[in-house]
């Protein structure tokens, strides 16, 4: 990969680490992030402390009509290789219920501060502000087009604008549409997470507490389905993931 262009779509997490391992493999690189600055959503993952990822982490935790489709990355880069990834940033980590890894400090702007410092001393490029609308493959380079009119050339592009779970956060969908230009197909998305609206009166007292609990879904007194995971409850919300 030695002296290529790599552009980076997205300064998310999955971006940055991108970003980070093109640059050790040689390659000049440049983020484009759309918000004013990157890694906001990791600021939000974990209710503030960022679980970067779970041991546990294998095709029977995947659902779908194909979830062996995660066979491939999984092996490519294991639990292990990003604990190691992390550990040599210098994140000491906790494995808590459920399998759910945390930084040792209980602080997303750890993982975050990380990112950036190695962003930092590798002399990744980053250029925030910069919502990419259009890619086009011109011969053996990608021509990118950013909203705000600038242009960009690059021999390779990494795609990481994130899914559409949370708009604010940059995540809005618009990789799947750059996707779907450059020929790619996409299936039906799903949430993963969704609230739960309950009748009450009382939720904004217990607003922020979470447990892990067990929810079903009942139907004439009979139980549909049923979950055990982490509750959350927020001002008249129920969350249940």
């Amino acid at each position: 990969m030695a002296n290529k262009k790599v552009i980076v779509i997205g300064g998310g997490a999955a971006g940055m680490a991108a970003a980070i391992a093109a640059r050790r493999a040689g390659a000049a690189v440049t983020i484009l992030e759309k918000n004013p600055r990157v890694g906001k959503k990791i600021l939000a993952t974990g209710n503030g402390r960022c679980n970067f990822t779970n041991v546990n982490a294998d095709i029977p935790w995947y659902h779908g009509n194909h979830p062996s489709f995660v066979k491939k990355a999984l092996q490519a880069f294991t639990v292990e290789d990003t604990l190691h990834f992390f550990e040599e940033l210098g994140i000491e980590h906790k494995v808590e219920e459920m399998g759910k890894v945390f930084p040792m400090s209980d602080q997303a702007s750890s993982i975050l501060d990380v990112l950036l410092y190695e962003i930092n001393a590798l002399g990744i490029e980053v250029i925030i502000e910069t919502c990419v609308s259009r890619i086009v493959k011109k011969g053996s380079q990608f021509e990118l087009t950013a909203e705000n009119g600038s242009t960009f050339r690059a021999d390779s592009v990494v795609l990481a604008a994130g899914g559409k779970a949370m708009p604010s956060s940059g995540s809005d969908g618009n990789g799947y549409e750059l996707a779907i230009k450059l020929g790619h197909t996409m299936t039906n998305i799903f949430p993963a997470l969704v609230q739960l609206m309950l009748e009450g009166s009382f939720f904004q007292r217990i607003e922020g507490v979470k447990f892990v609990g067990t929810a079903q879904v009942l139907h004439q007194n009979r139980s549909l389905a049923q979950d055990r995971g982490d509750i959350l409850f927020a001002n008249h919300t129920f969350l249940f993931f």
